[in-house]
């Protein structure tokens, strides 16, 4: 259940919340389509394959014809080829949510993908330019920026250090650099400075990471917590989090530490300079070199006032990025997507 379906699970409730019939095709057995169905989400599971498998396209167009959608939305890259390779968008306008910034491919059927779609969801400027570069007309791209829910926002106070406590929050797929942060931490502990590091996430890394902890000698200030349900809390209770993902289209993760109190410092790529306001409301590391983001956190540690005002601003830019006004947009390009279809 990573950040992408939690996303779309909110906006699917609040787009039934708000009197829209909504039916959601999940993978069979995925986090997803338990966590929808809990929420209340009219959810059918359809059999996990890749976005040209058969046996999903034929359950796909199946599901269509049985629902009659006067509106598809494709919540990612997997979605987006079934609904057109199935043929379910055929009488229907197709809007998908982008959340990435890799660039399309080239080849036939990704050209074809592509041009299928009605109307693309960015969910950053960045992600926005990705489309754009790749050939994607800039009329049919809109930003929508993902949002939080209520809980994500608390205003308790972090613990007063030592020790300084590091926190991580993303899945352990070999992107969100959770090598890094280790790194950093061997590096801070090595130089004196009392801290530890909370991972939230799980994923296929985890063991190579928990094994890099032990080879650096700071296994036993390393907490490796998994999937968890409390991060709001966990980030409250944190003082920084640190996020040198490789690649980001738009990382909430940074402006769920901004909500929380938490300091966020993310790698500046993709879309992370938009979600700390390009520096104001959080820090920006320019590269992965560990070293960068030893000084990072020690000039955050050597400077209180600095701290405070970002936690402030950190606050206040997060509340700009709420559900309510994620969903208030997509329904808002569904309605204008389903209009045109109908002129």
């Amino acid at each position: 259940m990573r950040g992408g379906q939690r996303q779309t699970e909110l906006v699917l409730a609040g787009l039934a919340s708000r009197g829209h019939e909504v039916r959601l095709l999940a993978r069979r057995g995925a986090p997803l389509a338990a966590a929808a169905r809990a929420a209340g989400i009219d959810t059918a599971e359809v059999p996990a394959g890749s976005e040209a498998s058969p046996v999903l396209l034929l359950a796909v167009a199946r599901e269509a014809r049985s629902f009659r959608p006067e509106i598809v939305y494709a919540g990612d890259a997997r979605g987006h080829g079934a609904a057109v390779f199935s043929r379910a968008a055929a009488s229907a306008p197709l809007v998908v949510h982008r959340r990435v910034v890799f660039s399309p491919g080239r080849d036939l059927l990704s050209r074809l993908k592509y041009r299928a779609a009605s109307r693309y969801l960015a969910i950053s400027r960045a992600v926005k330019e990705s489309l754009e570069l790749a050939g994607v007309p800039a009329a049919k791209v809109i930003v929508v920026p993902d949002g939080l829910p209520d809980e994500a926002f608390l205003e308790s106070t972090a613990p007063t250090p030592p020790p300084f406590r590091l926190v991580h929050a993303g899945a352990f797929d070999g992107r969100k650099g959770q090598d890094v942060v280790v790194e950093t931490l061997a590096r801070l502990v090595a130089g004196g400075l009392d801290a530890t590091a909370l991972f939230l996430g799980d994923g296929p890394k985890r063991g190579a990471v928990e094994a890099q902890a032990a080879a650096r000698g700071v296994a036993g200030r390393c907490v490796f917590a998994g999937h968890v349900e409390d991060v709001a809390a966990r980030l409250a209770a944190s003082h920084v989090l640190l996020l040198p993902s490789d690649s980001e289209g738009g990382p909430l993760a940074l402006v769920e530490a901004m909500a929380a109190g938490c300091l966020a410092v993310g790698h500046d790529v993709g879309g992370a300079s938009e979600m700390v306001q390009g520096g104001a409301a959080g820090t920006l590391v320019a590269s992965l070199d560990a070293e960068a983001w030893e000084q990072a956190v020690l000039a955050l540690l050597h400077d209180p006032g600095r701290r405070a005002r970002l936690v402030t601003d950190g606050r206040a830019a997060a509340r700009e990025r709420t559900i309510a006004r994620t969903v208030a947009g997509v329904e808002a390009e569904l309605e204008r997507a389903r209009a045109r279809r109908g002129t």
